[in-house]
């Protein structure tokens, strides 16, 4: 009795951490690139430790061949990469809204080490993608990306049906919104600085002696960072509302 105990349990906590792990391996906060893989799984270990008792429910009688033990496993681990995804994506708004900014403001040449994407990238990228995590820290929201995957349960019970198809739609609308919040959110930017380049065409056409760009140029990068800092906060919000409205489906299930 006591062996089978411990086998039924041993299945629960494995198909819990499968889901989770899968999902905060991917997810921002806990899952960014410069966090030590060991310590991302030591995280899902723990978390899988706490949560295994509230949703062993819900999970399917232990399969007796290990093909139905293998399908069950790649099912969890594909729910939990999908809603890291949803999660990963919505940081890629940052990183579009980023690059246009910097584009505008003249500042796409300079190059700094963004340590969430563990690569070189622009100024404002790296300091929109490090506040964006410390945000999502400030305001406690990685507890809501850690109970969206642990509610994830009541909308994706272990071992139905994969509904392939929703995920895949849910995905390329995730990905289009993405880039719709980055692109709105670089709206004033690339609204001013077609004015800005217009008003450098207009004087170089006037006055053709005059080095225009070199002249504009510090003017420019001026102008750009005093509305990224004026502008900057509001921006914040606008993303940090778009990301939980994301999240929110998880949560209400």
């Amino acid at each position: 009795m006591l062996q089978t105990f411990l086998v039924s349990q041993f299945y629960a906590y494995l198909m819990v951490f499968v889901r989770l792990g899968a999902a905060f391996l991917i997810m921002p906060t806990v899952g960014e690139t410069f966090v030590s893989t060991r310590i991302r799984l030591l995280f899902g270990v723990m978390v899988a430790l706490a949560v295994t008792p509230a949703v062993g429910g819900t999970l399917p009688p232990e399969p007796a061949q290990p093909a139905d033990m293998a399908v069950l496993i790649i099912g969890e681990a594909l729910i939990g990469i999908f809603i890291g995804t949803i999660a990963r994506t919505m940081m890629g708004a940052l990183e579009t809204a980023g690059s246009l900014i910097a584009n505008h403001v003249g500042l796409s040449s300079a190059q700094a080490f963004n340590p969430a994407m563990s690569q070189q990238t622009t100024v404002v990228n790296s300091i929109l993608g490090i506040l964006g995590i410390l945000l999502l820290f400030a305001t406690d929201m990685h507890h809501m990306l850690i109970l969206a995957a642990v509610r994830s349960y009541g909308l994706f019970p272990p071992g139905g049906a994969m509904p392939l198809g929703d995920f895949t739609e849910h995905l390329t609308r995730i990905f289009s919104e993405s880039f719709m919040i980055g692109l709105q959110m670089s709206a004033p930017f690339v609204v001013i600085g077609l004015l800005f380049f217009l008003g450098m065409g207009l004087v170089a056409r006037l006055v053709p002696s005059i080095q225009v760009f070199f002249v504009t140029q510090p003017l420019q990068i001026a102008l750009g960072l005093v509305l990224l800092g004026g502008s900057l906060s509001g921006l914040m919000v606008y993303w940090l509302r778009a990301f939980q409205g994301q999240m929110m489906p998880f949560l209400s299930s």
